[in-house]
């Protein structure tokens, strides 16, 4: 009886369709969707709120709440919530980069005119609409605002980076058809400083990426990891 149970299952196990190791995995899940705009509420007949971010229409003007990241090396100035490159960001903005870029386009920055690095240090000028970037916290009690170039210090002058604009790019997509994804939310990053492809708006300074790894936060300020900051985004007319 044994042998006779054996063999019928040895024949029926031969006569299966072989199977290769590629069939017998599960298909893997599809890619996430990715992440919408937040909803816009309307404030006042000029101001609008996107998530936690404030648009101001009549001074074209972004105030993104966010806060210090405990990081020295500075490859970028801004990163998404919960962005990967916080490690070697300034701030990090609550937001993501969809949503971001929306307030953006909703003071007038126009991303036809953007032309974003093609590579990580890039050595080419980014160009796009300029705008000025100023953070706001508060320090013993009393409220600062600062230009954005004076978080950055670059330990070759000893001085900060120096002040101006900082232009829109509006980052770049990658991929086609239902693998399009948009770069600036791929990699976590809004506001860059070392010319690459992913951020939303540029450096088109290049004294910083010729020194890549002399600048750094600027310890100057007194301001701790995990500050509390405002940072404003103000197109120049």
């Amino acid at each position: 009886m044994f042998c006779a149970k054996a063999l019928l299952f040895i024949t029926v196990l031969l006569s299966m369709p072989e199977v290769s190791p590629a069939q017998r995995l599960p298909p893997p899940p599809p890619p996430p969707p990715p992440p919408s705009a937040a909803p816009v509420q309307k404030l006042s007949d000029t101001s609008y709120r996107l998530g936690q971010l404030r648009v101001d229409l009549a001074r074209r003007e972004l105030v993104a709440p966010g806060t210090l990241n405990d990081v020295t090396l500075l490859e970028f100035v801004a990163n998404t919530k919960d962005g990967a490159k916080a490690y070697e960001s300034a701030i990090t903005i609550d937001s993501n980069a969809v949503t971001f870029n929306a307030a953006l386009l909703l003071i007038g920055l126009d991303v036809k005119r953007g032309v974003a690095p093609t590579f990580q240090f890039d050595p080419a000028t980014p160009k796009g609409d300029p705008v000025d970037v100023f953070v706001t916290f508060t320090l013993n009690g009393s409220e600062r605002t600062i230009r954005a170039e004076e978080l950055l210090l670059d330990n070759r002058t000893g001085k900060t980076v120096p002040p101006g604009p900082w232009v829109y790019t509006g980052s770049t997509f990658i991929g086609t058809g239902a693998e399009r994804r948009y770069l600036a939310e791929l990699d976590g990053v809004l506001i860059g400083l070392m010319h690459g492809p992913a951020a939303i708006i540029e450096n088109p300074r290049n004294d910083a990426v010729d020194g890549y790894g002399m600048v750094v936060m600027n310890s100057k300020l007194g301001l701790p990891a995990g500050t509390p900051v405002s940072v404003i985004i103000r197109a120049i007319e």
